[in-house]
C-alpha cells in the first residue's frame, strides 16, 4: 500500500532528517571536533571521518529514511569528487534548508528561491576560484596535518604524494604489524589471478630479463598456433584474453618438465580493462596485438624487462611514454566514472609506478581509523594540487560580505557561508562572534590559530583548505538543499521492512 504524504508533515519530516544527520556530522568539524561511536557487524568503531557517519545514520522511521537518502547523496557526492569535505557540506545543507524552508512556509515560492541560489552559488564558485593560490610543497604538508590530524603522518603522507604526483597512483593495504610503511614500485603492473603454485616451487618471484612478450586477444584453444614462440628456447610470457585448460596444462609442463621458462597469464575479466593493458603493454614492449586467426612469428613478440609473483606482474619501462599519455587521455571526456579511474592508474604507472601504503595498527579499530584518515589526507592532497585558499571557514566567512546580488537566495547562502566558521569555532569552545569580528576589523588578513592559540597573518599561516573542496561543498549543498525546497510530495510504500534502509 502507498502513503502520500506533503505540506506540513513531509516539512518536519525533512526538518527531522536534516538534524538527525547535519548535527552528528557536524559535531566532527574542525582541529577540536569530536569522534562518533558506530555499530558495525564487524565490530564498534570510533571516527570523525564525515561520509562514515553519513552513510551509518537511519532512523526507525521509513519516512525519514526515505529522506535521508537524498540528503546522504550530498555528502557522498562531496566525497566521491573530492574525497574531502563531507562535513562542511552537511554543515552548509543544514542551515541553507533552514533559512530556505522559513521563507517557503511565510510564502517564498520554492522554484524562485532555486533559481536564486543557483545564481548565487555561480558567484560563490568564481570568487573562490578568484582568490586560490598555488599550492607549495609546505601548503601540502599543511593540507595532509589538517586533514589527518597529525603532523608526522602529514608529513609521512606528503612526501609520498610528492614522489607520485598523483593518489591514483597510491594504494592503501592494512599492515602486518603497528609501523606504517610505504614500498614504491616502478613500472608497469596489474593483478593477476589463479596464478599457478608451481611457478613458485622454490622462490617467491620470477625475474626474466629481456623477456619476449606475446599478446594474444582471443580464445587460446592449441599451441599450434605459436608452436614458433614455444620452439625458440626464449623466456616468453603469454597474455590472452583466455585460454582451455588443456593450453594451460601444456604451458605448465613446459616449465616443469621442460625447464622453459614459458609463462601465460590470464588478462583481467573486465573487457575495457583488457584490451587497454594490451594496448599500454604493446606500447611499452612493442609487441603487436595478435587475434585467434592470426599466423604468429617470434618477430610479432615485444621484448622486456618482467617481475612476476603470485599476484601481480610487472614490466619495466624504458622508452618516453608521455606522446603515447597524451593519446591515451584524450579518450577521458567519454569514459564513465569506472573506466576514467582505471585510465588515471594506467597513467601513473606509466609515468611514475605505484606507492603501497600499509597501515598498522595494535586493533583491527584502530587500523581501520587510521586508514580513513590516511584516505582523507591523500585526497586532499590531491585535490589540494590544484589550488589552496584559507582555511578554518574564513574563505566562506569573506565571501558572505562579497555576494553582489540583492535576492533571497543571496542572503540565505550570506549567512549559510559563516556555519562552517561558526561550527569550527563552537567544536573547540571558542566564542565564535569574538572571533568573527576580530577577522573581519583585519580585512580578513589574520587568522585565529585554534592549536597553538595565536593570531596569525594570512599569507603566513599553515591553516588551509583546497579550494576544490570548498567549491564541490557549496554546490552540492546547495543542490541537495534546493531539492529539498521544492519538493512537495513524498510517496512511500508502507509494506516496506520498517528496518530497511538503502545501504551506501
Amino acid at each position: 500500500m502507498k502513503k502520500v504524504i506533503n505540506g506540513d508533515e513531509l516539512r518536519m519530516k525533512m526538518s527531522e532528517a536534516v538534524d538527525l544527520i547535519c548535527n552528528a556530522v557536524s559535531s566532527t568539524l574542525g582541529p577540536s571536533g569530536n569522534n562518533v561511536l558506530i555499530d558495525s557487524e564487524l565490530s564498534p568503531f570510533i571516527t570523525n571521518d564525515g561520509v562514515t557517519i553519513a552513510e551509518s545514520i537511519a532512523s526507525d522511521d521509513k519516512i525519514i529514511n526515505s529522506i535521508l537518502d537524498i540528503i546522504k547523496e550530498a555528502s557522498l557526492k562531496t566525497n566521491e569528487l573530492v574525497g574531502d569535505g563531507t562535513t562542511t557540506t552537511l554543515v552548509l545543507l543544514k542551515s541553507i534548508f533552514d533559512e530556505g524552508l522559513s521563507l517557503v512556509k511565510s510564502g517564498k515560492n520554492a522554484i524562485v528561491l532555486r533559481k536564486e541560489l543557483e545564481e548565487s552559488l555561480k558567484e560563490i564558485v568564481d570568487l573562490l576560484d578568484k582568490n586560490k593560490k598555488d599550492a607549495s610543497s609546505n601548503d601540502l604538508i599543511s593540507i595532509a596535518k589538517t586533514s589527518c590530524g597529525d603532523n608526522l603522518l602529514g608529513e609521512f603522507l606528503t612526501e609520498v604524494f610528492l614522489k607520485v604526483k598523483s593518489k591514483y597512483a597510491i594504494r592503501i593495504e592494512e599492515g602486518k604489524d603497528e609501523k606504517m610503511l610505504v614500498k614504491y614500485k616502478k613500472g608497469y603492473s596489474f593483478e593477476l589471478d589463479n596464478v599457478s603454485n608451481m611457478y613458485f616451487l622454490d622462490k617467491q618471484e620470477i625475474s626474466l630479463k629481456n623477456a619476449y612478450v606475446l599478446l594474444y586477444k582471443g580464445y587460446l584453444d592449441n599451441l599450434e598456433t605459436i608452436s614458433e614462440v614455444i620452439n625458440a628456447n626464449k623466456n616468453v610470457v603469454i597474455l590472452v584474453a583466455d585460454a582451455s585448460d588443456e593450453v594451460k596444462e601444456e604451458i605448465l609442463s613446459y616449465y616443469l618438465d621442460y625447464k622453459k621458462n614459458i609463462f601465460l597469464f590470464l588478462l583481467p575479466d573486465y573487457p575495457s580493462k583488457r584490451y587497454a593493458i594490451l594496448n599500454d603493454v604493446a606500447f611499452i614492449s612493442g609487441a603487436k596485438i595478435k587475434n585467434a586467426s592470426d599466423s604468429i612469428s617470434i618477430t610479432d613478440l615485444g621484448k622486456i624487462d618482467v617481475l612476476i609473483n603470485k599476484d601481480e606482474i610487472s614490466f619495466s619501462i624504458t622508452k618516453d611514454v608521455n606522446e603515447y599519455i597524451t593519446e591515451i587521455e584524450k579518450e577521458m571526456p567519454t569514459l564513465d566514472e569506472f573506466d576514467a579511474y582505471f585510465l588515471k592508474e594506467r597513467i601513473c604507472k606509466l609515468k611514475t609506478g605505484i606507492a603501497t601504503i600499509y597501515v598498522g595498527g595494535i586493533t583491527k579499530a584502530e587500523i581501520r581509523e587510521k586508514k580513513m584518515r590516511v584516505e582523507d589526507a591523500i585526497n586532499a592532497l590531491e585535490v589540494a594540487s590544484g589550488g589552496v585558499t584559507i582555511g578554518s571557514g574564513i574563505k566562506f566567512l569573506e565571501i558572505s560580505q562579497e555576494l553582489s546580488l540583492d535576492t533571497d537566495g543571496s542572503k540565505i547562502l550570506s549567512l549559510s557561508l559563516n556555519e562552517p566558521f561558526k561550527k569550527i569555532y563552537e567544536n573547540c569552545g571558542e566564542d565564535y562572534s569574538k572571533w568573527k569580528d576580530i577577522i573581519r576589523v583585519s580585512n580578513y588578513q589574520k587568522i585565529y590559530n585554534l592549536k597553538t592559540k595565536t593570531l596569525e597573518d594570512v599569507d603566513k599561516t599553515s591553516i588551509l583548505d583546497p579550494t576544490q573542496v570548498l567549491k564541490v561543498a557549496i554546490s552540492n549543498a546547495v543542490s541537495i538543499a534546493s531539492i529539498l525546497l521544492t519538493t512537495n510530495y513524498l510517496v512511500i510504500n508502507e509494506n516496506l521492512n520498517q528496518n530497511s534502509s538503502n545501504e551506501y
